[in-house]
């Protein structure tokens, strides 16, 4: 607006000296023009813009890197041309505590009812509020706004790219007698799951003899209980701003969520309950995974969760190793972009540990893990070549 006028006054001192040089009606009604036209056309947008609205939608979900549609819809009360529309939205993401803002411009027609398409695009995960700032409406001449407040906010969950894993298990995790998932290798005394049918012998249970079955059989047939087990794997995964001294972008922490996600997934499909979590702030918070449902709340728990500015692999093992958690998990895959050869050392003498690092840029070359096994991924190409992960 101020170009327009600078612009717009220098114009009208050219047609001020013209007048003054040339002394004619013409150079005088062209310089009257140039007068009149600012107070027409501010007067002009005050009326297009009467009873002027504005209303925004989008999608709730979408994943990351994606064009998030979102839809403008603007409401006038006459059908007077205006000029254009400023619309300065706020982006403010929870997950990497950030903000960003972005403007559109809309250039309205003649009609009272108008709609807008215009994609944004989605470059980090986590749960991103969207908020209208503000509405700046310019006349034709682009010389004079009018300000509008809109209150709106949107609340985008912006999800990891999911990736179809193939997990292999190097040993089979163990269990303990509690849980929602079932051990058919193992019977037990569940009742509410069936692992199988047998003969009767001595010492069963008569509680366990399938009655019905046994009558059209004419002998006796007993039902093998499941045993419950709940395989104490956790997923540890590390994001922060900064780990081990070493700045992480926001790519690399997407790509951390990426595969923590897609791995979760990988070992639920195996009939494997586990837990993920990270270390914020001194202590562990974990989320169950027994089910999809809470697969899917897991996920959400993630993305809703602020990051820490500044985190220490070294800090990480302490907790672990001082907290007790070496008694309460037997397998814990370690998802981070950085972590300390020293500490990690000492957490694989307590438990079953595997890490899977996330590189930018070239590979290591060769990773010398003494009781512990290092998986090293390029996240540049991560979503097509990573297939298979052994845990």
């Amino acid at each position: 607006m101020k170009n327009h006028r600078i612009c717009y006054g220098v114009l009208c001192l050219i047609s001020l000296f013209t007048y003054i040089i040339v002394n004619n009606y013409i150079s005088l009604a062209f310089f009257a023009v140039l007068m009149i036209f600012p107070i027409a056309s501010f007067a002009t947008q005050k009326f297009a813009i009467q009873s002027f609205s504005l209303d925004i939608q989008a999608k709730t979900s979408c994943y990351v890197n994606q064009e998030l549609p979102i839809k403008i819809e603007i409401q006038k009360k006459n059908s007077i041309l205006a000029g254009p529309v400023f619309v300065h939205l706020v982006f403010e993401n929870i997950l990497y505590g950030s903000k960003y803002k972005q403007t559109i411009i809309l250039q309205p027609s003649e009609k009272k009812n108008m709609q807008f398409t215009y994609p944004l695009h989605m470059k980090d995960c986590g749960n991103t509020k969207i908020s209208v700032e503000s509405v700046n409406c310019m006349d034709l001449l682009g010389l004079f706004q009018t300000k509008h407040h809109v209150s709106k906010v949107l609340e985008v969950l912006v999800y990891p790219v999911q990736i179809q894993l193939n997990t292999l298990l190097q040993r089979k995790p163990e269990t303990i007698t509690d849980g929602e998932l079932y051990d058919y290798a193992k019977h037990g005394q569940d009742v509410n799951e069936v692992s199988g049918l047998r003969d009767y012998t001595e010492g069963d249970t008569p509680r366990s003899i399938h009655w019905k079955l046994s009558s059209k059989l004419d002998n006796l047939v007993v039902r093998e209980f499941g045993y419950p087990s709940n395989y104490n794997t956790l997923i540890l995964y590390q994001m922060a701003k900064t780990v081990n001294g070493v700045t992480i972008s926001n790519n690399l922490n997407n790509a951390v969520l990426s595969l923590c996600a897609s791995l979760s997934y990988s070992v639920l499909e195996k009939n494997l309950e586990h837990q993920v979590g990270c270390m914020f702030q001194g202590e562990l918070h974990s989320n169950p995974v027994t089910s999809l449902a809470t697969y899917d709340q897991m996920v959400l728990n993630l993305l809703c969760s602020p990051i820490e500015d500044n985190t220490h692999s070294n800090d990480m093992v302490y907790q672990i190793l001082h907290g007790n958690l070496t008694a309460e998990y037997t397998k814990i895959i370690y998802i981070t972009p950085e972590y300390d050869e020293s500490s990690i050392r000492q957490l694989a003498r307590s438990v079953d540990l595997t890490i899977i690092q996330l590189v930018e840029g070239k590979l290591p070359e060769y990773i010398n893990a003494n009781g512990y096994s290092v998986t090293s991924i390029n996240i540049d190409d991560y979503e097509e070549k990573t297939h298979n992960i052994s845990i």
